[in-house]
């Protein structure tokens, strides 16, 4: 039994996508429709991590500390992965605060957290090192976690295995269901959230074979529905809980939304080459042997993935020592003692429409070179377009402005969502190149979260990843 507030998570559900297939989501659109649709904006980067975090803190990524943003640029090449412990949330998120205010909380396979801790009502984590924690211990054996079904993200998948990787996300799904089923019948509680994963991993893997309007879509094919039908799945487990507990409140949240990855590329280096912002360490932009290794590793992991999948344990390796970047996007490209700006985002393999740019050290007066830059990038038009390639650009302190700042570059943007930033320098500003979008076809959208109640009216038409936190102390600490 959940008394005052059921919060249901859901990694990457789009509010454009729900929009689209609202005659088949008759829960989620009667709740988004109730309150007359309301926008909710992710954090920047749009990255699940960050995200959940702001979730469950209320502060912003400057604030909490968990940002992604790599330096590229780093001199020493020292690519370092995002490293954080349940030390980050303990104490700070929203279930241990509703705890202090008396209320228990049910809280299942909350992202981030790790190994978990004791808390006033139950916890289930999501896999960490191959095993799963339940709090209070002695509840493990009602609830029983299956780590195999739920620990099988974190993989590139070739097209031959399609047919099995939808089988584990629906294996998947029904083991968060199960579970999120289990806690209503089980606990007696005030405050229950349930965290579903897999509409955000499926639409990485098959948002090209469900798009129409996608450059590559292979036309009609066995996959095309595939996106659609986990969005209803979802829908009618929300349903399912909605009858179970009929006079709860519901809040149903998204970390940020989904789209296509881009195809196109946008080369933010070479912008700033132009302007003489950057120097290449070699005069002019002439391909030299160390590009062209670039491009042979680059088409040669294509073919590989393609054909055999990226197993987990590599994407691990990858994760944990990833030299590898050093290939696509390199230190030594540039000569640093004549390069003020470059660019700097949340990966040197994938492209994103959305990014930063960082500025040299030794530049005194970085905001007036902010500023100009911004101005210069504003100019800049799609070739053969009428339209700005960037739909903003800001200095990063116009959005933020917590202690952890500088792990920002000093400008962020967002493109248009056609194109990826590119480290690469080359003739052409804008150009179809890459291959993460066959890789890794869908990516996350900063704009287009999911927001939505049911049992009380959501006021405002924008809301911001910040004010959830907030909006889940309200209500679940309003008196009856």
């Amino acid at each position: 039994m959940v008394k005052k507030l059921i919060i249901i998570g859901v990694d990457g559900m789009d509010w454009d996508v729900v929009r689209e297939y609202e005659c088949d989501l008759p829960t989620i659109s009667s709740m988004m429709k109730r309150s007359k649709y309301p926008h909710l904006r992710s954090v920047f980067p749009a990255d699940t991590t960050p995200a959940w975090s702001t979730i469950y803190t209320g502060l912003d990524p400057s604030k909490h500390g968990i940002i992604n943003f790599l330096n590229v640029g780093d001199k020493l090449n020292a690519y370092k992965p995002l490293s954080f412990d349940d030390f980050s949330f303990k104490g700070r998120v929203f279930w241990d605060k509703l705890n202090q205010q008396g209320l228990r909380c049910a809280v299942i396979l909350p992202m981030n957290i790790k190994e978990g801790w004791e808390i006033d009502g139950l916890m289930i984590t999501r896999p960490h090192k191959g095993r799963m924690c339940v709090y209070p211990q002695s509840r493990y054996v009602t609830y029983h976690p299956k780590v195999g079904l739920l620990g099988t993200e974190g993989k590139f998948t070739s097209e031959k295995q399609f047919g099995k990787i939808i089988k584990e996300y629906v294996c998947k799904a029904e083991e968060e269901f199960r579970l999120t089923k289990l806690a209503i019948e089980n606990e007696e509680c005030d405050v229950l959230f349930s965290y579903f994963s897999v509409i955000d991993g499926i639409q990485h893997d098959f948002w090209r074979h469900c798009d129409p309007t996608h450059p590559e879509y292979p036309g009609d094919n066995e996959y095309k529905d595939v996106i659609r039908d986990m969005y209803k799945r979802i829908d009618n487990y929300i349903g399912k809980i909605q009858k179970m507990l009929p006079d709860t409140p519901m809040l149903l949240i998204s970390d940020h939304g989904h789209g296509a990855r881009p195809v196109y590329i946008a080369r933010i280096n070479e912008m700033l080459r132009r302007r003489g912002y950057l120097t290449p360490r070699q005069a002019g932009i002439k391909k030299d042997k160390k590009f062209d290794i670039k491009k042979w590793v680059k088409k040669t992991s294509l073919t590989f993935v393609k054909k055999r999948g990226l197993p987990k344990w590599a994407v691990k390796i990858a994760k944990k020592f990833p030299v590898w970047k050093g290939i696509f996007a390199s230190s030594n490209d540039f000569d640093w003692s004549k390069t003020i700006a470059y660019l700097s985002d949340l990966s040197a393999l994938k492209n994103y429409s959305y990014g930063g740019i960082r500025i040299s050290e030794s530049v005194k007066h970085k905001k007036a070179l902010c500023d100009e830059i911004i101005t210069y990038l504003k100019t800049i038009n799609i070739d053969g377009e009428d339209s700005p390639a960037f739909l903003w650009i800001k200095r990063t302190d116009e959005l933020y402005n917590g202690e952890y700042l500088s792990r920002y570059p000093e400008i962020i943007f967002q493109m248009d969502e056609r194109y990826g930033a590119d480290w690469n320098l080359g003739e052409k500003l804008f150009e179809k190149q890459g291959f993460m979008h066959r890789l890794s076809p869908g990516a996350h959208r900063y704009e287009t979260a999911v927001i939505a109640s049911n049992g009380f009216l959501l006021d405002k038409t924008q809301y911001e990843m910040t004010d959830i936190y907030s909006l889940i102390m309200k209500i679940s600490l309003q008196k009856e």
